[in-house]
């Protein structure tokens, strides 16, 4: 940019501060993940070789730290060990923490779980409906709203399905009591809570006992495998699918659970989780952030939340917090899902 000068004509250069470097946006979190070069304890190696702690843990999938040794070893004597063995150990680790898990279905995918535990509450009830309660009714203890849906389908739900995270005791135990009376099957989706924030999942913390629970690859420590646990008599009608999850995925699962139960991790998590708050809330307090943003949610996964407020783009700025701690080498997301292995001096 430049002026000219009214007494000497000359021209000269104005003085300008240069313009802010733009911010690059973060690239999801999947796709990180999956170009990644290396995964291991609390950090991702990306693919141009960057180093950045991982708050997010494949989204909660992964309890003890990417790439457990104990875990790693336990896979690597897989070998040989017969799959039907091996099916029965995790069962039976299941069946020790779920208070559900009267008996444990293994399946490839939380979908194909999902799926034949339909199926399941199909063949129990004669019906086909199924009713998926929102996280913000099952958060909120909207149980007015969770009644008002029972009763205009009354005779067509199969089963009522809750993601139980954050959901207050009281709505849990409102949802108890309405399938029971409507002969509807309840089911816990625990995929992100089990083995997190209690040993037994949030049935156990709220102690209500769905029929039914789903389970995710946390119990394998991230491999992939899904599993549904419930009463004998909901499950015996439960058809087999006819495939069978990997022998290796089966014996992380044992690992993982015995270093949940040996190790107590659902208590280290929390304590973890809890310094991570106390940290963030701080500097959002210190920063003036917190006019527009809030902590919620368990310490073992709390997420960011954008306070309401007139003309504030709540979605540009958790974009430019995910983009900003991205360049500071840090996987975050708005969420902070804590693993065995984020340590003091990753908070």
């Amino acid at each position: 940019m430049t002026q000219a000068s009214a007494q000497t004509g000359r021209v000269i250069a104005a003085r300008t501060k240069p313009a802010p470097k733009a911010q690059v946006a973060a690239p999801a979190y999947a796709s990180i993940l999956k170009t990644a070069r290396r995964v291991d304890g609390a950090v991702v190696t990306d693919a141009r070789g960057q180093d950045r702690i991982d708050f997010r843990n494949g989204d909660g999938a992964v309890l003890l730290g990417w790439g457990d040794p104990r875990v790693e070893a336990a896979v690597a004597r897989t070998p040989g060990v017969c799959s039907g063995k091996l099916e029965a150990e995790a069962a039976e680790r299941i069946g020790e923490l779920i208070p559900s898990a009267e008996a444990v279905g293994f399946r490839s995918s939380v979908e194909a779980a999902l799926i034949d535990a339909l199926v399941s509450a199909k063949a129990v009830t004669g019906r086909d409906g199924a009713f998926f309660c929102d996280d913000e009714t099952a958060v909120t203890g909207d149980v007015d709203t969770l009644r008002q849906a029972l009763d205009r389908h009354l005779g067509e739900i199969a089963a009522l399905v809750i993601r139980p995270m954050d959901a207050p005791r009281d709505f849990l135990l409102a949802a108890r009591r309405m399938t029971e009376r409507a002969g509807v099957v309840l089911v816990f989706d625990e995929t992100r809570t089990a083995f997190r924030v209690d040993q037994g999942g949030c049935q156990t913390l709220a102690g209500v006992i769905p029929d039914l629970t789903l389970l995710g690859s946390a119990m394998a420590n991230g491999r992939q495998i899904a599993a549904v646990a419930g009463r004998m008599e909901t499950m015996k009608a439960m058809a087999a699918t006819g495939y069978r999850v990997s022998t290796a995925a089966l014996a992380a699962t044992c690992e993982t659970l015995d270093r949940v139960v040996r190790d107590d991790v659902p208590d280290v998590l929390r304590v973890r989780g809890a310094e991570i708050e106390a940290e963030v809330d701080a500097r959002f307090k210190a920063s003036g952030a917190d006019q527009w943003l809030s902590l919620y949610g368990d310490p073992t996964w709390s997420l960011v939340a954008v306070k309401a407020k007139p003309d504030l783009d709540g979605k540009a700025l958790e974009s430019a917090l995910a983009s900003g701690l991205y360049a500071k080498g840090v996987l975050s997301f708005g969420a902070h899902v804590p693993t065995m292995e984020i340590g003091r001096a990753h908070v």
